[in-house]
């Protein structure tokens, strides 16, 4: 027992060391962890922390699976250098601006909702009085479905956003209908397009400003220039004379007139009112979905005539140079425009029968020499729809245009660039030139099957969307002169036109630019215009033997007695 007693206490305190301590055991795992590496000085401890704040700080969803590479960074951002300003600047995600213009545009929009929910009943009569009055949105996300049962359309988030986007712009401007035309790519952003019809009170404003405005055309600058240009001559001539005679010095010879040009520039075409012709609709664009929408200028008929001739990709800065031959007058914002203009001209499409003439007016009622009128046309509310048999029929004689056609002019309406010279000769009641043929374009609804085809196919394209559930099948027409234009129709009362691309027209051939023209003869050719070769030596030679002065006779009496003498020498020899 004595034995057993003398070796208890040693078993205790062997017990005693054995025993863990969580303070002791932390201790020696944070020593063990802050031992530096003798290569870099650095301590596992101290990366570990690093590693642990950056990702508390950014909270990352995938922080498992990407540890080591977080890792990696922290070791990376210690070889930069301590005056590093950039070193602790915390940088927002890039979908942090997005989440943050759309959170906006919804919140507008929402807003606008709550107030008409939350108006009371009188309110809510005027407002039931006011669904006229209010913008006419189409339903892009129906629409958006068919063309997606096609192949073409946006995907549905996007879709989504460019809808809500609409209402926004329903809200914010002055616009009776909205729709939304499509897509328009461009090397730095795109374009969002909306086509829209202003409201009464606002279009009676533009046109009002339209009349006030006084533009003044290319021939109206020429002509400040030339009468410039003749006022500083008669100005430098009357200083001229001063100097002659207060230096009192012999008149110079008199030089011939300067030559004139008689070259005047062709009349300046007038661009149509607002609401009329190419201008008949308002074109709005946003590079993203809740940027706000900017207003395209209307377009004038020398941008489209340009427009026609070069070729050339959006970049998406309104305000950038447009640098063409011919030389185009303004920046993108118009030259967007303008190529809105040809792609609504040409690509509006739907059955036939779909639309009908708003006035009830048919196109030969209309007078001819304004161009084939500007007429107006509807939903037709009649209008049953075709078969899905006659809409894929390859001459296209169940599809129509209703986009207004564009002259060479530029403009739906034809005008007479002589009108003020005939009214002018029938005053005067004499010969003046001949009346100018009217220049007529299609007319309106006028079939698919009259196109003209594109090296051997035909301006579009027929498909039908599935071919195992005839029933959910819908017709789709691809164009093959603007790619990126397609319409859809149904056997029921629904069609519609998108375009998404990139702005360009197809071209058979390689595009070559317009070459520069032939210089004209600005002046009437004559000898004080002409240019004179130099005279040679023996011209000059000749010419100063031949003026000469002649040669004084010889007097009578000294003229005999010589003679006379060399005769008498002649015999005496």
């Amino acid at each position: 027992m004595s034995q057993t007693f003398l070796l208890e206490p040693d078993i205790i305190a062997a017990a005693e060391n054995v025993m863990p301590d969580l303070n002791n055991d932390l201790v020696k795992a944070k020593n063990f962890l802050k031992q530096q590496s003798a290569a870099t000085g650095d301590s596992l401890y101290d990366h570990l922390v690093d590693v642990v704040h950056k990702i508390l700080s950014q909270k990352p969803s995938d922080v498992v699976d990407n540890f080591e590479q977080y890792s990696w960074e922290v070791k990376q951002e210690k070889f930069r250098p301590n005056f590093d300003l950039l070193h602790d600047i915390y940088l927002s995600p890039l979908q942090l601006s997005a989440v943050q213009r759309l959170n906006g545009m919804f919140r507008l929009v929402a807003s606008k909702l709550n107030k008409m929910e939350n108006l009371g009943e009188e309110e809510q009569e005027l407002d039931l009085e006011e669904d006229s009055v209010k913008p006419k949105i189409a339903d892009l996300i129906d629409h958006n479905y068919y063309f997606r049962e096609g192949g073409y359309g946006l995907p549905q988030s996007e879709c989504y956003a460019v809808y809500i986007a609409l209402n926004m712009l329903a809200i914010k401007e002055p616009v009776a209908t909205v729709r939304f035309f499509g897509k328009i790519f461009g090397t730095k952003a795109n374009y969002y397009i909306a086509e829209t019809d202003l409201t009464i009170d606002e279009l009676d404003r533009r046109i009002r400003e339209f009349e006030l405005k006084d533009v003044p055309g290319e021939g109206d600058s020429l002509e400040e220039a030339r009468v410039l240009e003749a006022e500083e001559q008669k100005e430098l001539m009357g200083e001229g004379e001063e100097r002659e005679e207060k230096s009192k010095e012999p008149v110079p010879p008199k030089l011939p007139p300067l030559p004139v040009s008689m070259w005047q520039p062709p009349p300046l075409i007038p661009v149509e009112r607002p609401g009329q012709g190419v201008n008949k609709k308002v074109y709005w664009v946003c590079h993203l979905p809740g940027e706000p929408w900017i207003c395209l200028p209307d377009v004038t008929p020398e941008q489209i005539r340009v427009a026609r001739q070069i070729v050339r990709v959006m970049t998406g800065d309104l305000d950038a140079e447009v640098l063409s031959f011919p030389p185009f007058n303004g920046t993108e914002r118009n030259f967007l425009r303008a190529q809105i203009a040809r792609i609504a001209s040409a690509t509006s499409i739907s059955p036939q029968g779909f639309y009908t003439y708003g006035s009830g007016e048919e196109e030969e009622d209309i007078d001819m020499e304004e161009g084939g009128g500007d007429m107006d046309f509807n939903p037709n509310p009649f209008y049953q729809g075709h078969t899905i048999k006659d809409l894929l029929d390859p001459n296209l004689t169940y599809w129509v245009h209703h986009g207004r056609h564009i002259l060479k002019q530029g403009r739906t309406l034809w005008w007479n660039p002589n009108a003020e010279t005939e009214e002018d000769v029938e005053e005067e009641e004499d010969e003046g030139p001949p009346p100018i043929e009217p220049e007529i374009g299609p007319p309106l609804f006028s079939p698919l099957s009259e196109d003209v085809r594109v090296e051997g196919l035909p301006a579009w394209s027929p498909r039908i969307s599935t071919n195992l559930v005839p029933d959910r099948a819908l017709a789709v027409l691809r164009s093959n002169i603007w790619p990126g234009a397609v319409a859809y129709a149904t056997n029921g009362k629904k069609s519609e036109c998108l375009y998404v691309g990139w702005g360009i027209k197809f071209r058979p051939p390689n595009f070559s630019p317009l070459q520069l023209p032939r210089p004209q003869e600005e002046y009437v050719v004559g000898p004080e215009v002409m240019e004179m070769a130099d005279p040679t030596f023996a011209d000059e030679e000749a010419y100063r033997i031949a003026h000469l002065p002649p040669v004084p006779p010889p007097l009578l009496g000294e003229g005999d007695g010589e003679d006379f003498g060399e005769e008498e020498e002649e015999e005496d020899d």
